[in-house]
């Protein structure tokens, strides 16, 4: 299973603002908001903001409470954000959101939001290869068989903002099919991210008439970025209905 390896045996100082995934992906005012969203605070914990543990975690001791307990050992913790692991350049995205203050209100701000979520393996490599997640390579990955804590809906929508290309999204369950109806596995819900980024991947490699200058960067397809590029790292949860995954390259564009 390809992924990125956290670095261990150097002690980090790291700041949740800038050196955080969500911050990397959604740029730090956004990625504010969103923590604000989330907790259903006016301010983000202090003691949230300082990462000083050598696995670069963000964490904090309290959160709404529809939030379930997700920190492995540490059940008076919940993990806000990870420090990047340096191997690759992070997918920078729009935060997405509803158009209207009164949608925002109600599947934003006053919504039960979950914690981001994000894909380990057992040796502690962080991610997935876009190719392992869609092929189910999912063995090594910590706590495959676990419910995946997407929330109370039957169904999600995953969604990609990525610069200089339309807004993408796919729907897809969060039950499976038994007679309990029961919620997915974390295998299930990576494989399902991967197989929505690759839906996307071809799409992109249809439209190649846009001439945004921030798109040349990013942009997708022989040339650019690929699918062997790509590293799924976890999902965060923007909206009531909708999740965003998170992504870095395998290697440095910039």
């Amino acid at each position: 299973m390809n992924g990125v390896q956290v670095m261990r045996g150097q002690l980090l100082s790291l700041t949740l603002l800038i050196d955080g995934y969500l911050s990397q992906t959604f740029q730090s005012r956004a990625a504010e908001q969103y923590f604000l969203n989330l907790l259903k605070r006016t301010s983000i914990p202090s003691d949230a903001t300082l990462s000083y543990t050598m696995e670069g975690y963000f964490c904090v001791h309290s959160v709404p409470p529809h939030i379930p307990t997700r920190f492995p050992n540490l059940p008076d913790r919940w993990l806000l954000d990870r420090g990047i692991v340096n191997s690759g350049t992070v997918v920078p995205q729009t935060m997405w959101s509803p158009r209207t203050a009164a949608d925002k209100r109600q599947h934003v701000e006053e919504a039960e939001l979950q914690m981001p979520i994000f894909f380990e393996a057992k040796d502690g490599r962080l991610g997935l290869s876009l190719g392992a997640s869609i092929g189910g390579k999912c063995h090594g990955l910590r706590d495959a068989g676990v419910p995946a804590p997407l929330g109370q809906k039957t169904t999600t929508h995953i969604r990609i903002v990525w610069l200089g290309y339309k807004m993408y999204k796919r729907q897809i369950p969060t039950r499976d099919e038994s007679r309990a109806h029961n919620p997915i596995t974390m295998a299930r819900f990576v494989r399902l991210v991967g197989r929505t980024v690759d839906a996307f991947f071809r799409v992109c490699e249809l439209d190649s008439g846009c001439t945004d200058d921030r798109r040349k960067l990013w942009r997708i397809g022989p040339g650019g970025i690929q699918r062997n590029d790509i590293i799924i790292v976890g999902a965060v949860h923007v909206s009531a209905g909708t999740w965003v995954p998170i992504m870095q390259l395998n290697r440095y564009i910039f």
